[in-house]
C-alpha cells in the first residue's frame, strides 16, 4: 500500500477532533505523514509518521537540528497519535 494524499487528510481529521489540536495539519512527504502547524511556506514541524506497511507506523519527533528522531513507538495511526497526545503533548503546542 503507498500512501495518498487522503491518507494525509484522514489524519488530519482525527487529530482536529482532539480539544486544543485544531491548529495542526499534517501533509504527505514520500512515504511518511508529517504533521504541522503555522504558516505552509515555514511549517513548524511537530511530529513524523513513518509508514512501515499496511497500517503500522513509526513515531519520530523533530530535533533542534531540524532532522527527525525515531522513537521505540510502533502501531498503527490511532495508538501512535494516542502517544503522542498523552507522552509528548509538548510536542503538539503552537511556539
Amino acid at each position: 500500500m503507498r500512501l495518498e494524499p487522503e491518507d494525509a487528510e484522514e489524519l488530519e481529521e482525527q487529530i482536529q477532533k482532539i480539544d486544543g489540536l485544531t491548529h495542526l495539519h499534517v501533509k504527505k512527504w514520500g512515504e511518511s505523514l508529517i504533521i504541522w502547524s503555522g504558516d505552509p511556506l515555514d511549517p513548524q514541524k511537530h511530529a513524523r509518521l513513518a509508514h512501515l506497511g499496511r497500517d503500522i507506523w513509526n513515531l519520530s519527533l523533530p530535533k533542534h537540528t531540524g532532522r527527525w528522531e525515531k522513537t521505540p513507538f510502533i502501531g498503527t495511526s490511532e495508538e501512535l497519535i494516542e502517544t503522542l497526545v498523552s507522552n509528548f503533548g509538548f510536542y503538539l503546542e503552537i511556539m
